[in-house]
């Protein structure tokens, strides 16, 4: 199990993307992943769990490169 938090987000952040992202990579609806997105707009941070721990490694890239600052933490860390 991972967790990627989403905690912020820069200028220029692409929120259809994010939100399509969502929808593609982790099997969200368009209503959570829409939701998340805005959230994050509002400077909450998101927690997101993923069972594949690869699957969340290619989310936070692609989440990073859509204007997302992200952090990813597995059960290997301590």
């Amino acid at each position: 199990m991972a967790k990627v938090i989403l905690e912020g987000w820069r200028e220029g952040l692409k929120k259809v993307s994010l939100t399509k992202l969502q929808i593609e990579k982790l099997g969200m609806s368009l209503k959570e992943s829409k939701s998340n997105v805005d959230s994050l707009l509002e400077d909450e941070k998101i927690v997101l769990e993923i069972d594949d721990e690869n699957l969340a490694k290619e989310f936070l890239e692609e989440a990073e490169k859509l204007g997302a600052n992200c952090k990813l933490f597995t059960d290997d860390y301590v």
